[in-house]
This record gives structure tokens, sequence and C-alpha cells, in this order.
């Protein structure tokens, strides 16, 4: 069964299931989902409840994401649902989903609960794009500099550099989708115990 409500239509598809309930054939369910197409799966099924079914299978939308997804808990049709709601919620904003990806190829959460955890913690985590825009960021947050006054270090500070001297203090590792940082606590492993100032970066 693939044909959803058409509340249901407008969402994105995040990820499939296959179930299989005792008494029926094989049937795909598109998630996330409204609570009217998940019950007339069940009517599909012959099951009251989803505990009565097998999930034979699960497709995530983005492959990527779902190499990452690791299951020993056996979650159920509605904490797969949850999950699907929450990656939803990213799909649109720009870039969210790669720093998902890096988040989870760096904490590799170990039941699809600690990966929706994850989901909620997004803002806890920076994805740098490159290392002379962190070294702006950076200035700016240590400092309290404005964007002007920024612009006018232009040609004077090393950017760049301080930009890579606060990225190993910072913890920032890499991953196959990028540098990620995570803010509170940084990642152990990398972080340095030195403080970078305008001396490290380098006044050019």
């Amino acid at each position: 069964m693939t044909g959803r409500t058409n509340k249901s239509l407008a969402r994105d598809e995040m990820l499939r299931l296959t179930l299989q309930a005792e008494r029926s054939t094989p049937c795909i369910v598109v998630l996330p989902a409204e609570r009217e197409y998940l019950d007339a799966v069940k009517v599909h099924l012959g099951v009251d409840d989803f505990a009565e079914a097998q999930i034979r299978d699960v497709r995530f939308k983005v492959p990527y994401i779902g190499e990452y997804i690791r299951t020993p808990d056996c979650p159920s049709v509605e904490e797969y649902n949850d999950f699907a709601e929450k990656l939803e919620a990213i799909w649109q904003k720009d870039g969210m989903l790669l720093t998902y990806a890096a988040i989870l190829d760096v904490e590799r959460p170990d039941t699809l609960h600690r990966a929706r955890e994850l989901l909620q913690e997004l803002d806890n985590y920076q994805r740098i794009v490159d290392t002379y825009g962190y070294g702006q960021q950076r200035l700016q947050e240590r400092l309290g500099l404005d964007d002007e006054s920024i612009a006018e270090l232009e040609g004077y500070m090393d950017f760049e550099r301080y930009g890579a001297d606060c990225m190993e203090h910072d913890g920032v590792v890499e991953t196959e989708f990028g540098r990620l940082r995570r803010l509170e606590p940084p990642f152990p492993e990398q972080a340095q115990s030195t403080n970078p100032d305008m001396t490290m970066g380098g006044m050019v």
C-alpha cells in the first residue's frame, strides 16, 4: 500500500518501510505520515497494532543518512515516523542535511533513539565550509567585532591562518561531509589547551 491521504501527499518522503503481517502481503509505508494514513495501513494489514506486523525493510530517501542509522533497539513504526518527521523539518534548510550527516559520521549513534536526539541537537554543531570565513567568525565572536570592523581588517589580518589555529583549538574534526565543530563540549580528542589570539592568527 503506497497510497496516501491528501494531507499526507503534501509531505516530503523521508523513508519507506516494508511491513508484513501474518495474513497479508508485503506493504510499503511512506513516512512521515498522518494518523489517518497509518490507520489505513493497519486495516490493509489486518492488524490493530503495528506490533503485530514485522518490518522487513527500511529505505531512506537520502542513502548517506541511512548508512549511519543503527537500529538494534528494533524501533516501532511510530518511532520511525517520529524520526521521519524530525528529518523532514530540516529537509529544506540550507546545508542542514550535510551537517546532520557529518554529526552521524562522528557521533556514530547506536540506536534510532540517539539518532533522533542528535537531530534535535543540531544547534550544538557547526559544519565549517571554509577556513578563511571561520577565522573571521571566530574573531568576531572573541572580540565582539561587527562586519564593518572585520572588513577594515582585510589585508592586515591573516584570517586563513587564524581560522586554522582556531579549528585546532576548537576541536574541529574532519568527516566525510566536511569539517565539524561541536560547541559544548568540544570533541576531546582534537581539542588543544592553547588559546588562539591575534598573535596566533598573525597580523600580516
